[in-house]
């Protein structure tokens, strides 16, 4: 929306508290008032001046949300669209990552203009992790466009974990093959990634980040490292698989498991690690593409 590149900085609010006003269309408005629903998270206005609304998150849950990230964090692979990459963030969507987001408190996430927003296909998408119980548990992306500005009191989410009928999609990406890489370990993974850049080269770097971030998303081994924000718990081991496959090549996801199994029984013991073999599919597909891009 708005261009807010030199202006727009981290911002919060306690205290909001759902009215159930909404400036949704009427029948929207309707539906909301007959089931009486009570939104988990919602859009917050506030003006700014005559022209201009900042646009607020509001976690109306009782909670602590522990990441409130209001960019995308995914995107799908352009030759293999099934699988999903990480979004790399630039440095405006990194310095609005809010963590430990309060119940009831709001945190700034755009900024529209009534003149210049208002004849355009507007998105927001922002990305929370909740905790609350084994229904809502995960991380959930929510996707809302509108034609023109966001009202004020703009549902996001019920709080049983629906979606409201106005938003495009309220996903909880719960399945290994669709999480995004979380916000809070974007540092470390860049700071290791520089290491491995400077002793290896930016092709071995690349291979070993990604087969990092597969280890992270599938979460797999005896200690785990999604929940618990430890994207580097594997990193070593995902050193020695990607080494060996630079070294020694490989003909197939089995002898990428075999790969994989020897290195986690040496690091963790024999038969305390179970591989599984949709992650070797997916490294060995990793394999292929890192040698493809070294031989062109």
């Amino acid at each position: 929306m708005t261009n807010t590149n030199f202006a727009f900085e981290p911002k919060r609010i306690d205290n909001l508290n759902w009215s159930g006003i909404s400036e949704l269309p009427e029948l929207i408005q309707n539906d909301l008032q007959t089931k009486q629903k009570t939104p988990l998270f919602y859009l917050h206005n506030e003006s700014i001046d005559n022209y201009e609304d900042d646009i607020y998150f509001v976690n109306n849950s009782d909670e602590t949300l522990s990441f409130v990230a209001p960019y995308e964090l995914m995107k799908r692979d352009v030759d293999c669209p099934e699988v999903v990459v990480a979004a790399e963030p630039n440095e405006r969507d990194k310095s609005l990552t809010y963590t430990d987001v309060l119940p009831k408190q709001g945190v700034r996430i755009d900024r529209q203009h009534i003149i210049y927003d208002s004849d355009y296909i507007n998105q927001i998408i922002v990305y929370p992790m909740s905790r609350a119980s084994k229904e809502m548990w995960g991380v959930w992306r929510l996707n809302v466009c509108e034609k023109g500005l966001f009202s004020s009191s703009y549902p996001l989410l019920w709080e049983e974990g629906t979606k409201p009928s106005h938003v495009v999609s309220a996903d909880k990406l719960n399945d290994p093959k669709d999480r995004p890489i979380l916000p809070c370990v974007l540092p470390i993974r860049q700071q290791l990634y520089q290491q491995w850049v400077e002793y290896y080269d930016h092709a071995s770097a690349s291979l070993m980040r990604s087969i990092t971030d597969m280890i992270y998303r599938y979460d797999f081994g005896i200690v785990g490292c999604y929940y618990n924000d430890t994207w580097d718990e594997y990193s070593s081991e995902a050193e020695q698989i990607a080494n060996m496959l630079i070294k020694e090549g490989t003909d197939s996801a089995d002898e990428v498991l075999a790969m994989m199994t020897e290195v986690y029984d040496v690091s963790f013991g024999a038969g305390y690690t179970r591989v599984p073999m949709d992650v070797a599919e997916r490294i060995y597909d990793l394999w292929l593409r890192h040698k493809n891009t070294v031989n062109k």
